[in-house]
């Protein structure tokens, strides 16, 4: 066979996973008045609109795209009970009951993403099959354990693999051990959000695709303003994620991260045999600072990315996006290093999307302090499918005023952010520079080593 040609690979506009649906909604075109106006019609959005209507309120999405546009249809589709950055940063941040809490959230997350899929009927090509973090050179084994062995304690359903229980399962060799998440697995994003785009519009919610929030007018009550209408709504919530920046708060409290990912084509017989099967096709991220990530999909192909995050000055995705051609080699050498058997098969395209980025790595999710109409739920972190679809509910009960057990955990102050763009900038990049020198350290090391080879 000819030599692939990484360099050609086509870098996507949106993803490979959504395209703008045949039943497009008509853009809003009028003023009109709503129960409750939802900013954002991705898996937060949607998930509110639904729980809203079952408790029998009206709601609107406005989206200024479509449901799916951004990282719902855009992410590596890892549903894991991961919060915080890991648990042991957790019990570092906020103490051992918050974290044991939180362990007991982040399950009951996945569980409510999966009554999700079951409840509406979603064909999402969702794997029950847990996820893995891995390790990609023993240096990184110590630390992983210990890690292991912090959330076990604290409560949370996960396990150490054993290199042999590794290769039983078929796992590929550059991954010679890891943690796994036992809750969990991977699913098709674009399926999902669209599935639950076509729920809210079965259950007559109002969608005005095509529809920019222009600004956001508090006044009482609330006005949201577009190019073509405006909503008039009793109360708010802001669910645009790492686009919030470029509309309005709580986007100062978050810095949208922009994540590359590439999809190869479909793996042969030969090829899956010669990565080791990858039988229960258990999603895997690596033990890295800034991970990489890998799943085998119901078509087999691999999708993977991650690595190599980028943070921009002005924090407005809208103004980035561009210079996908330079980020998808990075990923796609990761791909290349930890997979050399595989130097044949193509690389069918890659895609960029926005991640909701904080320094204490939890979601902002509450009502505004001097504003009980504005709520909000934005920046996931990198675990936004268990998350974001969870947040419907609690949102809904935060709307009536109605207790939920998990408020006081996850409405919480939202971490400090820096005063100013320059220093936010240079704060982040900083960080990135450390966390990815670091990785390159340890992939010398592995590279070095014919690890997984």
């Amino acid at each position: 066979m000819m030599p692939v040609n990484d360099a050609s690979t086509p870098f996507l506009d949106v993803s490979p996973y959504v395209n703008p649906p045949s039943d497009l909604q008509p853009a809003l075109s009028a003023d009109i008045h709503a129960d409750v106006a939802i900013v954002g019609g991705g898996y937060t959005g949607l998930s509110t609109a639904l729980a809203l209507r079952e408790r029998g309120i009206s709601s609107v999405v406005l989206e200024r795209d479509f449901c799916g546009y951004g990282a719902s249809g855009r992410n590596a589709g890892h549903l894991t009970p991961t919060i915080c950055k890991d648990l042991p940063t957790a019990m570092m941040l906020f103490g051992r009951e918050t974290a044991a809490n939180l362990a007991r959230y982040a399950d009951f997350c996945v569980e409510s993403a999966e009554r999700m899929i079951e409840d509406y009927g979603i064909d999402c090509d969702y794997n029950r099959s847990g996820n893995i973090m891995a390790v990609i050179h023993p240096s990184q084994e110590k630390r992983l354990r210990k890690a292991t062995e912090a959330a076990v304690s604290l409560g949370a359903k996960i396990h150490f693999v054993e290199p042999g229980e590794m290769r039983e399962r078929g796992v590929p060799r550059a991954f010679l051990s890891g943690s796994m998440e036992e809750a969990g697995g991977t699913l098709h994003t674009g399926k999902f959000v669209l599935g639950l785009r076509k729920a809210a519009l079965a259950h007559g919610i109002k969608i005005y695709e095509k529809t920019a929030v222009q600004c956001i007018e508090e006044t009482k009550p609330i006005r949201v303003v577009t190019a073509g209408g405006t909503v008039t709504a009793d109360r708010i919530v802001m669910a645009s994620n790492a686009y919030a920046p470029e509309i309005g708060r709580p986007g100062n409290l978050l810095g949208p991260l922009y994540i590359t990912l590439f999809e190869t084509a479909p793996l042969s017989e030969a090829q899956l045999d010669a990565i080791g099967g990858w039988g229960a096709r258990e999603g895997i991220y690596t033990a890295h600072e800034s991970m990489e990530s890998y799943r085998l999909t119901a078509q087999r192909t691999i999708i993977g990315g991650s690595k190599d995050v980028q943070f921009f000055y002005d924090c407005a995705p809208h103004n980035h996006g561009g210079d996908g051609d330079a980020r998808k080699m990075s990923v796609i050498n990761a791909f290349r290093q930890r997979f050399p058997m595989l130097g044949e098969l193509p690389i069918a395209h890659a895609w960029a999307g926005w991640c909701g980025f904080t320094l204490n790595f939890m979601p902002i999710v509450g009502r505004a302090a001097d504003n009980p109409a504005y709520h909000y739920a934005v920046a996931y972190n990198g675990h936004g499918i268990a998350q974001a679809t969870t947040m419907g509910a609690l949102l809904a009960d935060l709307l009536q005023d109605k207790p939920n057990p998990w408020h006081d955990l996850i409405c919480r102050k939202p971490a400090y952010m820096m005063p100013s763009k320059t220093l936010m900038y240079l704060s982040v990049k900083t960080l990135l520079t450390v966390l990815n020198g670091i990785d390159r350290r340890i992939d010398n090391k592995a590279r070095r080593g014919n690890f997984g080879r």
